[in-house]
């Protein structure tokens, strides 16, 4: 067995990354947001995040590999959204059947494992990426307002949502929501 089996599949990770590059995530769109940033973006905002807050306890290499792959299946299915008319249950098995493509095409079996535990959301870790996937949507909203690309302020939107939907028990979290609240 090759020590990194992707490298005979340079071209679909080329494609791969290229359009998580050029992939604007949906939600900005909606807002009319101009030149909104793309998933790769998000992705290596939540990993910059992670590499910023997690507490010691957790796994910082674990977290951070969730960060960056959290939104991996995107690049096959796009940025689906609960306001586009598809079932849970049909996201669900869109995107799991993108990630076991990716995973199989670049021979590297620990992206169905990694992208299980995020979705399953039952370790600390993928709680806390979690968290900082919400985290990551409100700082960004908030850079929308304070830099004038959007319409009408969008702040509290994305702060209402991503506080009633985040972890309370984690002390960083809920400071960071904390300190949120005062901008």
């Amino acid at each position: 067995m090759k020590e990194y089996p992707m490298a005979d599949n340079l071209n679909y990770l080329i494609n791969i990354l290229g359009k998580l590059k050029d992939l604007q995530r949906t939600g900005w769109l909606r807002k009319e947001i101009e030149n909104p940033e793309t998933v790769a973006a998000h992705s290596f905002g939540v990993a910059l995040l992670a590499l910023l807050f997690a507490p010691q306890y957790l796994n910082k290499e674990k977290c951070l590999k969730l960060a960056l792959i959290h939104d991996l299946q995107e690049a096959l299915v796009g940025d689906i959204t609960p306001f586009d008319g598809v079932s849970k249950e049909e996201k669900a098995l869109k995107e799991q059947q993108a990630i076991e493509k990716i995973s199989q095409i670049l021979g590297f079996e620990e992206l169905k494992n990694l992208f299980a535990e995020y979705e399953e959301n039952k370790t600390k870790e993928a709680r806390f990426i979690k968290d900082m996937d919400r985290l990551d949507a409100v700082l960004e909203a908030k850079y929308y307002d304070n830099s004038h690309k959007t319409k009408e302020k969008i702040f509290n939107e994305f702060y209402n949502y991503a506080n009633t939907h985040t972890n309370k028990d984690e002390k960083i979290t809920k400071q960071l929501f904390d300190v949120l609240c005062k901008l």
